[in-house]
């Protein structure tokens, strides 16, 4: 991770791989989504209140020589920053021995399944990725299967002999766990990787389809989008991509039949494109350009640099794009509001998970330091100013939790109120950020439950509770 991590700067994740607008594995507890996204955020109100206590717990007093570490696998190019998932009232976080490897080459993670008040439940060894859909069910890697595990106990039974492709996470959807897989005997060193569809009974994990993971012979020499999955339609969509010479992928959606995972067919989307029902969004590579097309319409063109999402979707179901300074109504190609007074070229801006909220971050140079403002989605006025990170914050129904840093000496755990922007209260964790920032790893979370905030560090947990009501 760079000493200062820019916000509205995920081009790469959008050009280099074709997507489908799905939130895949932040969802919590369901709230009004505002304006259509099906967005959701942590059932966690109780937090606007400063917590009664603060715990510790250190990796190594755990296991010997450990080190908190990523929950599921990172690429090669990524920095291995600690993570974890909440699930109920747990944290479910990955401990490895960073002096030993085994023959692989990397040690195998811990997983430790730690309580509000920082008491290690449970310990399970040899599991390789896990991921939680919706906050209540956990899912994760373990040899070739892949097992539902009880967060609270840590028990787990058979599972399913399927692999997670590198890079995704399984999509829940009416009872059915979809999982884009590595098909058995594929080429791992194949480019792009070999992936396959498959629906596992989200309780069981016995396939839905009857014959097993689908569409590995129509997915041949294709790789998985980023998200790959989209359930929003009648059919399962699956977003994939070939390498071209140019270097931007040429991106295809299949659809497959819900009830048997049949390949109905395939529709191409071209070169940086990605779909977002009903609209497909064209990027271009190496640039700012964007285009919006329903159909064979084009319906906007813009340059500029399109606004974060913590779903991938750039566009809004009813819609609308942010770029630059300017939220954009695709069906007239005109701006629905500007804002061009808010930071420079540099600054930041993003959608709160439900899109209610634009949050716009720039480095306000009078008080030297950074500044988020909160703009109103739907007139784009201002609602309030506050203490500026450059990392989406974890979102409750009327919080925001966020680590606001310099990412040299100080990290601060704060919670605001997100109607006023008041900081209800804040702790300092900077301890806990120096432990792995020599090498540029910011500390994971803010994680939220209903009684309890956890920030990771790579070898402290810290842990706040007993809010008050």
């Amino acid at each position: 991770m760079p000493a200062a991590p820019s916000t509205g700067r995920f081009v790469a994740a959008v050009t280099l791989v074709a997507g489908l607008g799905l939130a895949a594995c932040d969802a919590g507890e369901d709230t009004p989504a505002k304006h259509g996204d099906g967005a959701r955020t942590t059932p966690a109100a109780a937090v606007l209140h400063a917590p009664a206590a603060t715990w510790e717990l250190r990796a190594d007093t755990v296991l010997p020589g450990g080190r908190f570490a990523p929950l599921a696998p990172v690429g090669d190019d990524e920095v291995p920053q600690p993570g974890g998932v909440v699930v109920g009232d747990v944290l479910v976080a990955a401990i490895t021995d960073q002096g030993r490897d085994d023959a692989a080459g990397a040690a195998p993670a811990l997983l430790v399944g730690v309580s509000g008040a920082g008491k290690v439940l449970w310990k399970g060894a040899d599991y390789a990725g896990c991921w939680t859909p919706d906050h209540t069910a956990l899912y994760c890697s373990r040899g070739n299967a892949l097992v539902r595990v009880d967060a609270e106990t840590g028990g787990s039974g058979a599972g399913a002999e399927v692999r997670v492709a590198p890079g995704t996470a399984p999509v829940l959807d009416d009872g059915v766990l979809y999982v884009v897989v590595t098909p058995p005997g594929a080429d791992e060193n194949a480019y792009p990787p070999p992936f396959a569809v498959a629906a596992l009974d989200a309780t069981t994990l016995k396939s839905v389809w009857p014959g097993g993971p689908a569409g590995a012979s129509e997915l041949a020499g294709f790789g998985a989008g980023s998200p790959a999955l989209d359930l929003s339609g009648d059919d399962v969509s699956v977003a994939a991509w070939k390498e071209t010479p140019s270097g931007q992928p040429d991106a295809t959606e299949f659809d497959l039949d819900r009830a048997t995972g049949k390949v109905l067919g395939s529709t191409p989307l071209g070169k940086s494109s990605f779909l977002e029902r009903p609209w497909t969004v064209h990027r271009g590579f190496g640039n700012d350009k964007l285009e919006v097309l329903l159909g064979d319409e084009v319906l906007l063109q813009l340059e500029g640099q399109p606004w974060d999402t913590q779903d991938q979707r750039l566009t809004t179901t009813e819609g609308r794009v942010g770029v630059g300074a300017t939220l954009y109504d695709v069906t007239t190609g005109r701006p629905v509001w500007e804002r061009p007074d808010l930071g420079d070229d540099l600054a930041g801006w993003r959608w709160t998970a439900d899109r209610a909220q634009v949050a716009v971050t720039a480095y306000d140079a009078k008080a030297q330091k950074m500044l988020t403002t909160y703009l109103d989605a739907d007139t784009g006025k201002t609602l309030w100013s506050g203490p500026g990170t450059d990392v989406a914050p974890t979102e409750t129904p009327d919080a925001f939790v966020q680590v606001a840093s310099d990412y040299a000496t100080s990290w601060v755990v704060q919670a605001l109120d997100r109607t006023s922007g008041e900081v209800a209260w804040e702790k300092d964790v900077s301890a806990l950020g120096k432990e792995g920032y020599d090498d540029g790893i910011s500390p994971g979370g803010p994680y939220v439950s209903p009684s309890a905030v956890w920030v990771l560090g790579t070898s402290t947990l810290v842990g706040f509770t007993g809010f008050a009501d």
